[in-house]
């Protein structure tokens, strides 16, 4: 062997033995990165994150638009910067698809303080019905040696599509006073064959998914998991299988939020449940009543519409009164007939600065049942903790609390 190529193999030899040259040169390269979603439930890169390793899987559940990422570079001149594989497609259902295939830079909003960068997901129309898929390219640069390396992130969202199916058709409902709405309903494995009843959750949504903006019913299942959540439940543990319900206001639950009154849609909704109760396998003692935004403000005027009814009462981002205006009170609320039947079986989510449903309504509502000795539990997230796409979903991490859920399904009548 010639002296010159045994010097070569002694130093690759040597090269190998410390872990690989492209690693350990002194060269760019990532300490740390960190991953959070709004769903605040431990998600994880796939293979948990090494310096060495450049590409990774990021798992997160259908009701994830944005993801945060926290790079962390080996030196303070060194600069990191985040590049998505597509723009993020909008909200819409006129244009089945918005997501262009262009590449965009993702710098968070720096509104809430954060650090790092946000990598969004489509909420458009299509997306939904698929395993959506958003590659981040985090790129480590030091500007001193020109040096720069790539690390991936492939974010993976979940598709929803065979829970979703299981709620069947779009079906309306009829009012006693003529007031149509449309609704899906899911039904529990077995349902049919079996000889015994079952819990019924009612779920009301938010005001993007009123049929007066546009949206398809099927959007009620889509874009939350208000529903979903509990059928998904449903499907994976005998002991949670519920009958769940999902209506679609025409343009709103309430009629008169300072004087607490439930719109005709509202009404609708609380006789369509009425309906199923008296039709299906319903265990009247498990009856669970949810909502989100304008359907948290719902469930509570129907809650304390009808207050005899409900087993428990989750809310998210939600008001008695008004959500935003100096006449926040909800004086005129029937609050007795909610303490007679209810104390001890509300839980309220919020986030502090939810741009939305203001921290003086969140605790206006809390001082509502303080005042009138309502016992309840509340989840208040503090400033800074939600980024994608606002505060305001407060719900996507309301949903996600596997013990939140335990626990309404553990009260009955």
């Amino acid at each position: 062997m010639k002296p010159s190529h045994a010097l070569c193999m002694l130093a690759l030899a040597a090269l190998t033995a410390c872990g690989g040259g492209d690693d350990d040169d002194g060269g760019p390269r990532l300490t740390d990165l960190a991953v959070t979603t709004s769903a605040h439930s431990g998600e994880q890169l796939e293979p948990a994150f090494d310096p060495s390793v450049r590409n990774y899987t990021l798992r997160v559940q259908s009701d994830i638009f944005g993801v945060l990422l926290q790079p962390v570079a080996n030196g303070a001149a060194v600069q990191t910067s985040v590049t998505a594989a597509t723009t993020a497609g909008a909200y819409s259902t006129t244009n089945a698809n918005t997501d262009v295939a262009a590449p965009e830079a993702v710098p968070l909003a720096q509104t809430l303080g954060n650090t790092g960068y946000m990598v969004k997901l489509s909420q458009s129309y299509a997306a939904f019905d698929v395993e959506y898929v958003q590659t981040a390219t985090v790129t480590v640069a030091d500007p001193a040696s020109g040096e720069a390396v790539n690390y991936t992130v492939r974010i993976v969202r979940d598709n929803d599509t065979a829970v979703r199916a299981r709620f069947g058709a779009e079906k309306v409902f009829t009012g006693a006073d003529g007031t149509a709405i449309k609704y899906h309903i899911y039904y529990p494995p077995n349902y049919a064959a079996s000889s015994k009843t079952y819990p019924v959750v009612l779920a009301m949504h938010g005001v993007g998914q009123r049929a007066a903006g546009g949206q398809p019913a099927d959007m009620v299942l889509k874009r939350t998991k208000q529903a979903t959540i509990w059928a998904q439940d449903s499907e994976a543990n005998p002991a949670k299988e519920a009958i769940v319900i999902a209506p679609q206001a025409n343009t709103a639950w309430a009629s008169s939020d300072p004087a607490g009154g439930l719109s005709a849609d509202g009404q609708a909704a609380y006789e369509l449940l009425q309906s199923v109760i008296a039709t299906e396998k319903a265990d009247a003692s498990r009856i669970y009543l949810t909502g989100l935004s304008m359907g948290g403000n719902g469930a509570l005027l129907m809650a304390e519409s009808y207050p005899a009814t409900f087993a428990a009462v989750f809310l998210h981002a939600a008001w008695a009164g008004q959500p935003n205006s100096a006449t926040v009170t909800g004086a005129d609320y029937d609050w007795a007939g909610i303490k007679q039947h209810l104390d001890g079986r509300i839980r309220i989510v919020a986030a502090e600065d939810d741009p939305d449903v203001r921290h003086p309504a969140y605790l206006n509502l809390v001082k509502q049942l303080t005042d009138h000795g309502i016992g309840f539990q509340n989840k208040l997230y503090p400033t800074g903790t939600f980024f994608s796409p606002t505060a305001h979903f407060v719900w996507i991490a309301g949903y996600a609390d596997a013990a939140a859920r335990d626990w309404v399904f553990s009260l009955k009548r």
